[in-house]
């Protein structure tokens, strides 16, 4: 544009890096991968609060590399509350997962995270910006709240696998499986997030069951007998 003050545009760029500066936060990495595949028959909603993942597995490693699986307690506190209690560690929820943050906390260091919601017919619903799958509704990736006890320069991975198809059709935004590492680093504290979950109408018959092909006992033995016969024409040779 004739007669534009390039200087202007310095000013505007050194505003832009200190504002940057000022408001810098946690990186966090969002992804998602296929997994293991499972089915479902149907949804019983989008609207799912902390009472209604009861079962889900929650995996917190440390840094010794012990790892402890304590399952979601939907039973416990307010009519919408959830919360798995481990050895020094905490994960709870109150309220509907669209719009109600996760809590973490942790006195010891933690390596990673694991959320498996199949035991708990738990589903996490990952795309915002269109309504997929049959009575999903929108749904809200992994998404910091309050970024707690993370500093500045802590890289928050988080990735979503095990895809969930609805009576036979993916539409992929459902996934059963999140996990949160950070990077190689270790984490203590606090730190709230959002993850919309979806759940499954298991009252009305339809479970959460892996789709991947496992080969019947026949073809078992067939790859069995290859081999044994490939170790015996190893063994002719040698002779």
């Amino acid at each position: 544009m004739k007669g534009f003050d390039h200087k202007i545009v310095i000013g505007l760029g050194l505003a832009a890096a200190m504002a940057g500066n000022a408001y810098a936060a946690p990186i966090v990495n969002v992804v998602n991968s296929d997994g293991d595949l499972y089915n479902t028959e149907m949804l019983t909603g989008y609207s799912t609060d902390g009472s209604l993942m009861d079962g889900m597995e929650v995996t917190t490693c440390f840094a010794s590399a012990a790892c402890e699986t304590v399952a979601f307690d939907g039973t416990v506190g307010s009519s919408s509350y959830g919360e798995a209690i481990g050895s020094g560690w905490s994960l709870s929820i109150n309220g509907d997962t669209y719009s109600s943050p996760f809590t973490f906390n942790s006195v010891q260091d933690v390596t990673s995270i694991v959320l498996n919601g199949r035991p708990g017919n738990t589903i996490f619903d990952i795309v915002g910006s269109d309504s997929r799958s049959p009575d999903s509704a929108l749904g809200k990736p992994f998404r910091l709240s309050n970024s707690g006890d993370l500093t500045d320069s802590t890289t928050v991975n988080v990735e979503y696998s095990d895809k969930l198809s609805l009576d036979g059709v993916f539409y992929d935004d459902l996934f059963t499986t999140m996990a949160i590492d950070f990077d190689g680093s270790l984490f203590s504290g606090m730190f709230s997030f959002l993850s919309d979950t979806d759940n499954n109408d298991f009252d009305a018959g339809s479970p959460i069951t892996p789709t991947n092909p496992v080969p019947e006992p026949s073809t078992l033995a067939l790859l069995g007998l290859g081999a044994l016969g490939f170790g015996l024409r190893r063994r002719s040779r040698k002779a």
